[in-house]
């Protein structure tokens, strides 16, 4: 199929998706490596802890809520990347999928969203592909 016609498939937009989707899984692998190699071993000699609060639990602290970012992109860089792929090898239910690229690059935002790029690249896909109207034969 080619994309010269307003009605063919949207395979670029897929494309697009597919690129973002990539971003915001590679992002949240960053996250999750970082929380488990490198801020654990931080030091808090400049901050200011919190009363009650032990300063040897922030480094663990914070690592836990950049883990949680990278999980949560990692999960939904991969749904991105599932439902991009299958945009582009078959062309059943297409509104499914680019609703499923929509929502979860909009969630992607919980975690950082593909340094920001990842999700607008997959909004943009995503948008392309449910505004795509199939030819009538």
């Amino acid at each position: 199929m080619t994309q010269n016609t307003a009605n063919a498939y949207p395979r670029t937009a897929s494309v697009i998706a597919l690129v973002g989707g990539t971003i915001i899984t590679l992002s949240g692998v960053l996250f999750l490596a970082v929380s488990a190699l490198i801020l654990p071993h931080i030091t808090v000699s400049n901050i200011n802890v919190p009363q009650g609060l032990p300063a040897s639990s922030i480094p663990g602290i914070i690592s836990g809520v950049v883990g949680v970012m990278g999980a949560f992109g990692l999960v939904s860089g991969a749904v991105i990347l599932v439902s991009s792929v299958r945009l582009l090898t078959s062309s059943d239910n297409p509104r499914t999928w680019s609703v499923l690229i929509l929502v979860f690059s909009m969630l992607s935002f919980i975690g950082m969203g593909g340094f920001l790029i990842g999700a607008v690249l997959g909004i943009v896909g995503g948008a392309l592909v449910l505004r795509w109207k199939p030819q009538t034969p």
